[in-house]
């Protein structure tokens, strides 16, 4: 996501104007990033638990089950190659974003391949039109947090639509990393660990592990597990700290899994949570 760097330089703008340019930037680079993404969904198609990384499908198998006829909300859906896996695995998948090209794009490919999912415009911090009580999993991949204004109030809106002993799971980038530099040669610290809060260069939000938790319990979910990954080969888009081949962090020539190669993998490049509603 290096393209949305900068595009929000000014931090006078108001919540609902912000939003609004974050709809027109997603709209505007809809049609292009879906052509990028495009071999993503190839090979989900052959496998499609390639769209999660490695470490995280197995927390899907050992907290939700069997997804087959489960019904599955996968807001702020972005690419929809999670979405798009979900439903390969048997699930029952309604996916919604705030970018309405996105979606478009999203059922435009959906419905070439003849799958039966459901696209909405939704605000996450919202999801005004999605039923009380009616899922039994949420889940968001990586991308979606920086986004949001109001994390409580993502919360709260996903335990309303969970059903009771519904789960939620979600990976993002994990915030050990904010404060160093993006040069993999020369990585230095550039700011404290808390000064990532609560807003990033380019108004985007750069949550800490604490605001993840913290906003995960206040909305009555209950935590129960975490786990902090690291990119694997196996992956494809989703961790990708580890793998190509230019100077930045993103990018590393050869065995990028040596910590003694490269110092980024000495940290974990995403955040796990799962957590669960009440029955």
């Amino acid at each position: 996501m290096c393209w949305m760097e900068g595009f929000l330089e000014d931090k006078d703008v108001t919540i609902n104007e912000r939003k609004n340019m974050i709809v027109d930037r997603w709209n505007n680079r809809s049609d292009e990033y879906f052509v990028d993404v495009y071999d993503e969904y190839t090979e989900v198609i052959k496998n499609p638990q390639l769209g999660f990384p490695f470490e995280l499908y197995p927390l899907f198998e050992k907290h939700v089950g069997n997804l087959k006829g489960k019904k599955v909300l996968v807001p702020s859906s972005g690419d929809n190659a999670a979405a798009f896996a979900l439903h390969l695995l048997g699930a029952k998948v309604v996916s919604t974003d705030i970018s309405e090209n996105q979606l478009k794009n999203a059922k435009l490919f959906a419905d070439k391949q003849g799958w039966d999912m459901e696209f909405l415009v939704q605000d996450t911090m919202k999801l005004d039109d999605i039923k009380d009580n009616e899922y039994d999993l949420v889940y968001t991949s990586n991308g979606v947090h920086v986004w949001i204004d109001d994390m409580p109030g993502m919360y709260k809106s996903i335990h309303r639509v969970l059903k009771p002993s519904g789960y939620n799971i979600f990976f993002e980038t994990h915030p050990v990393g904010r404060p160093f530099t993006m040069n993999a040669y020369d990585v230095k610290i550039v700011k404290s660990y808390l000064d990532i809060y609560p807003q990033g260069e380019s108004l985007t939000h750069a949550w800490r592990t604490e605001d993840f938790v913290n906003a995960v319990i206040s909305s009555g979910l209950v935590l129960r597990e975490m786990k902090e990954i690291h990119s694997h080969r196996e992956d494809l888009n989703h961790c990708n700290y580890l793998t190509v081949d230019d100077n930045d962090r993103y990018n590393w020539p050869g065995d990028t899994f040596d910590w003694k190669v490269n110092p980024w993998a000495a940290l974990p490049q995403a955040l796990c949570l799962v957590s669960q509603k009440r029955k």
